[in-house]
């Protein structure tokens, strides 16, 4: 099923009518996981996000050898509904994240996973006791260093807040370290039940909770086709006119920090509880609070706020809102160079990994790549990082380079060197971030010239909402 497979034999989409139970389709066959959510080892949130999805991608990736380990214990899952009955039309994200018209039972793409792909050879190369051990202690050097860092993040905030550090240091110091913690939060949300993710909240763009199926789930698996949903992350703003996107970006950024972020966590708990219980029994589970990846969530959201609230107290407000628009669009400006988001990839190509390495590129900041690392918010080893979503760390991704290449080599395909951040990615970023506003899903300009675009209540009124919306936590990625 899917674009490149082969038609199924049955009924077409029409002829179901009514939500459609959960399902899980691997491989053409559906499966009712129901029963394995509480046994899954990475815990139920990612099944649980992945509901009435073809998981395929998700089971053959996130798992070193799912021949062996995973389809033999989904057997005793299998059920007899075609799988167009199982998935859902939209995947259960918004509409706004996908083209127009999208259905994900003929819009998403199939790959092969037969012992002849690169990941099939990849995952023997990463099985070599000599690679193992370096992964494995790049993995607790990772560990430590984002450790201290969390710490020199306390140090610096007290210091600022209790006016010891100057505002002006302090805010070039916490600009630098939120990205980094958001580096370390991007490898932690590929980890199962880690509260840790929830440092990927820190530089005010992401949002860990959503993270675990936007990024994890439907980015890494599905990067530059249109089930890509971060493929709509300029979206809303490209809306905007482009004389007014920063600050109304920024306005809306700054709703999703003072409530927003909240407002979207408690929606998706009571939501979440209303599937499972049937009901909101206590507020325990309503804030997920039974879960340590929510728990982080809160722990570091609790933390913004206060820190927020201190400052304002103590006249740090423009150190405040410096470290925080300079937090914001860095990483917003890091997020959207990681891919060439304006075209699609080649749909023909049935390797997965091939297409993986064709579509992502590796970033090079200082070219010291432990650092780059941190300075890149964990986008530097960007190559290694989406043919191994598994691993536990952006540091097993450097570690990890060698054995890729060497199974490029073999293969006849060119190991691109990293793209410089300020010569080779930017100017291609801040001309679209600063191109005419736009249609979000089908990318048309909305206007006739650039007064229409400035000067309309139609714009006004989109500002407005947009400002609206990050109140109200819609558009956090």
């Amino acid at each position: 099923m899917g674009k490149g497979g082969e038609k199924d034999d049955c009924p077409p989409r029409a002829a179901f009518k009514g939500s459609p139970k959960k399902r899980w389709v691997v491989d053409g066959v559906s499966y009712d996981l129901t029963p394995f959510l509480a046994k899954h080892p990475g815990g139920p949130d990612f099944l649980l996000w992945s509901a009435n999805r073809d998981i395929s991608i998700a089971v053959h990736t996130y798992h070193k050898d799912p021949e062996r380990t995973v389809l033999p214990l989904l057997r005793r899952y299998r059920c007899e509904e075609p799988p167009v009955k199982s998935v859902k039309r939209l995947m259960g994200v918004p509409q706004f994240l996908l083209p127009p018209r999208f259905d994900a039972v003929t819009d998403t793409p199939s790959y092969d996973w037969g012992p002849g792909t690169f990941l099939a050879d990849l995952v023997k190369e990463m099985a070599r006791p000599a690679v193992a051990r370096a992964v494995e202690a790049a993995d607790a050097a990772f560990d430590r260093h984002a450790l201290i860092l969390l710490f020199m993040y306390g140090v610096i905030v007290s210091a600022w807040l209790s006016c010891v550090l100057r505002p002006s240091v302090a805010a070039i110091a916490l600009i630098l370290l939120r990205t980094a913690l958001a580096g370390a939060g991007h490898s932690f949300v590929h980890r199962p039940k880690s509260p840790w993710g929830a440092l990927f909240d820190f530089n005010y763009v992401g949002h860990c909770t959503t993270a675990v199926d936007g990024h994890a789930l439907l980015h890494h698996g599905y990067t530059q086709t249109e089930a890509d949903v971060k493929r709509g992350f300029f979206g809303g703003m490209m809306g905007v006119a482009r004389a007014y996107r920063v600050p109304i970006h920024t306005l809306h950024k700054l709703g999703h920090v003072v409530t927003g972020c909240l407002v979207r966590q408690v929606d998706l708990q009571l939501e979440r509880d209303a599937e499972e219980h049937q009901g909101v029994e206590d507020l325990k589970r309503a804030l997920g609070l039974g879960n340590w990846a929510h728990v982080g969530f809160w722990a570091v959201h609790v933390c913004l706020r206060v820190e927020l609230y201190v400052a304002w107290r103590q006249g740090l407000r423009w150190s405040w809102l410096f470290q925080f628009i300079g937090s914001l669009w860095l990483n917003t400006l890091l997020v959207v160079s990681s891919h060439d988001f304006d075209d699609l990839g080649d749909e023909s190509e049935r390797d997965w990994a091939v297409f993986q390495l064709a579509e992502t590129h590796d970033m090079s900041i200082t070219g010291w790549p432990r650092l780059d690392c941190w300075l890149s918010a964990g986008l530097a080893p960007h190559r290694a990082h989406h043919l191994l979503p598994y691993q536990r760390s952006a540091y097993a991704n450097i570690a990890s380079e060698p054995a890729i290449r060497r199974v490029c080599e073999r293969r006849g395909i060119a190991w691109d060197p990293p793209k410089g951040l300020g010569s080779e990615i930017l100017p291609v970023v801040f001309r679209r971030l600063f191109a005419p506003a736009c249609d979000p899903a089908t990318r048309e300009a909305l206007y006739a010239d650039a007064v229409a675009e400035h000067a309309s209540w139609r714009q006004l009124a989109y500002c407005v909402s947009y400002v609206g919306a990050g109140v109200c936590g819609i558009g956090s990625i």
